[in-house]
């Protein structure tokens, strides 16, 4: 009897063995995604953090837009593959990737207007990848009744050719959900491990280093184009300053002119408001090294965020993470982000109208909302004149940020997704695997 039990328990060690190997040897599904080559983007420091998230359980690359090497590298835990075609969107290449490379995922994540064409190739691809779609839900279409959860009917028509819908925020599902589109809510995530709050010795040494001394730093993150409301942040701060002069600085982080790939000349806007750029405002550019941007945000004393149409908010999320007292617009995904630990300025309203937000249009008929400077003046004013509660919000917002935000978080949750819509050999009935092989 006693050998009998020792047999079996030999047996079943061998047993797990055999099987541990087996799962080892398995070839991982593979996880295509499609956006942005570079990492300092918001589309591609996104899916750059996604495929190294769940690269544990799949084996992901990445159709790179603006990567033209002739060969394939590794970054991090994925390969980038080159759109070496004459269609910056990778329309030319992609057939074939998918031909040779039999991804068991496609992930894109784009504007809908940039892959409209994807449909009619996945139509004739012989075994097409189950297709995740992480879409741009940044407003809505204007309606009579103020719903505002109307989009534009060309593209929910695109977006219903998805296996799978992936909204950014609860903002976006429920604009989806309007439209007869399902999805399921993934927000984007932030390393706080790296944008983390600074002691204030630490801090007063970088606002030393970067000549704010003595400083009220107020700070903004955006692309110089229209729908971020660049130019609200140059007229809040005029306002803002008024008595003041002396002891605030605004720090811009952007292209501040046309020439460097923005859409308004913040320079000679500021210069006609009466700041003096490089001391009243500081342009620091875009494009700085991802382990810089923590210092930065930890020399703000108060952060704005006033982008009228926004998907999400990466910016948002750093500087909660960093601790920086938030004032952003009370419109689209803003006040789902800040989850009530930052201040949020009201839209300026029609009179007459259920409380319709004053708007302006954009591409294919989505609006975006425009801010009020006095009342993010007013606002940031509190800031100012109270310090408890700049470190008061400074802690609520780490602490969201670590809970909901951080990266290990946003990673489960799409290897929690990806199990659920992606169906490997493994998981099928014997008699299946042998006829799939």
């Amino acid at each position: 009897m006693k050998t009998r039990v020792i047999k079996t328990k030999i047996s079943g060690g061998i047993e797990k063995e055999m099987s541990e190997q087996k799962q080892q040897s398995m070839p991982k599904p593979k996880i295509l995604g499609m956006t942005d080559a570079s990492s300092k983007t918001g589309f591609g420091g996104i899916m750059h953090n996604i495929l190294n998230g769940v690269s544990p359980k799949y084996d992901p690359y990445l159709l790179g837009w603006g990567f033209h090497y002739e060969e394939p590298i590794k970054r991090g835990n994925y390969t980038m593959l080159p759109t070496t075609g004459n269609d910056y969107y990778g329309r030319d290449v992609l057939p074939s990737i998918l031909s040779q490379l039999k991804p068991d995922v496609l992930l894109t994540q784009a504007d809908t207007r940039m892959v409209g064409w994807l449909p009619e190739i996945l139509k004739n691809i012989p075994s097409k990848p189950t297709w995740i779609y992480y879409p741009v839900i940044d407003g809505h279409v204007w309606d009579a009744e103020n719903k505002q959860t109307k989009w534009p009917s060309n593209w929910t028509g695109f977006m219903k050719q998805a296996d799978v819908v992936v909204a950014m925020t609860n903002f976006g599902k429920k604009i989806l959900a309007e439209n007869g589109i399902e999805s399921e809510t993934i927000y984007h995530g932030v390393d706080t491990t790296l944008f983390r709050p600074y002691t204030e010795e630490q801090r007063e040494q970088l606002r030393t280093n970067f000549n704010f001394k003595g400083k009220f730093v107020v700070g903004g993150v955006f692309k110089n184009i229209v729908r971020k409301n660049p130019e609200k942040y140059l007229q809040a701060f005029a306002l803002f300053r008024k008595g003041k002069e002396d002891k605030t600085i605004l720090v811009l982080h952007t292209f501040p002119q046309p020439t460097g790939q923005g859409e308004y000349d913040l320079v000679q806007q500021a210069i006609d408001l009466g700041l003096v750029v490089g001391k009243d405002v500081i342009f620091t550019q875009q494009g700085l090294p991802t382990e810089v941007m923590p210092q930065l945000y930890n020399s703000f004393d108060a952060f704005w965020m006033l982008g009228g149409m926004e998907s999400f908010g990466v910016p948002l999320i750093e500087a909660m993470a960093c601790g920086v007292p938030t004032v952003a617009l009370e419109a689209t995904t803003f006040p789902e982000i800040l989850g009530g630990t930052g201040l949020l300025s009201p839209a300026p309203v029609f009179p007459d109208s259920n409380k319709c937000p004053v708007t302006m249009g954009s591409y294919n008929g989505v609006e975006g909302v425009i801010c009020d400077p006095y009342d993010i003046a007013k606002k940031t004013q509190r800031l100012y004149d109270d310090k408890q509660l700049r470190v008061n919000m400074g802690f609520k917002e780490v602490e969201r940020a670590i809970k909901i935000f951080d990266w290990s978080v946003i990673k489960q949750q799409w290897i929690e997704l990806l199990d659920k819509h992606v169906v490997s050999l493994e998981q099928l009935p014997d008699e299946w695997k042998e006829i799939l092989g």
